[in-house]
């Protein structure tokens, strides 16, 4: 079952103390995740979402955290289900790439990275 750790929208139903917990070991695990889709701009990545895992530092269980930022929200799911969370990883990439408009020159818009098959990435 899903859970919300991080959101700009709403309470996550965890404590703050539990949500910081888990926010530290994903911006960790962040730097090698299992799965990420992102676009970069001047060498910053400008959008993300990327699916990590991790051992809940509270319950003890293993989760799959599926994380998504850009310049205005940064937003944290987790399951101990992982086909659930490859699902919603895909799920979340693809409602991305709906809404994808066109770049400087009129082109449209693509990833940098992705590895969901069907989405636009550039050559």
């Amino acid at each position: 079952m899903l859970r919300t750790v991080l959101t700009h929208v709403s309470t996550s139903g965890l404590t703050d103390e539990h949500a910081d917990q888990i926010d530290a070991l994903v911006k960790d695990k962040l730097r090698f995740p299992d799965r990420e889709t992102y676009s970069l701009e001047h060498g910053r990545k400008t959008y993300r979402t990327a699916l990590v895992t991790y051992t809940d530092p509270v319950t003890g269980e293993m989760r799959y955290g599926i994380y998504e930022e850009d310049e205005v929200i940064r937003e944290l799911e987790d399951t101990d289900d992982e086909d659930e969370a490859h699902a919603r990883y895909e799920e979340f990439v693809r409602a991305r790439a709906e809404i994808l408009g066109l770049d400087h020159n009129g082109e449209p818009e693509c990833f940098d990275a992705s590895d969901v098959d069907g989405v636009p990435v550039k050559e």
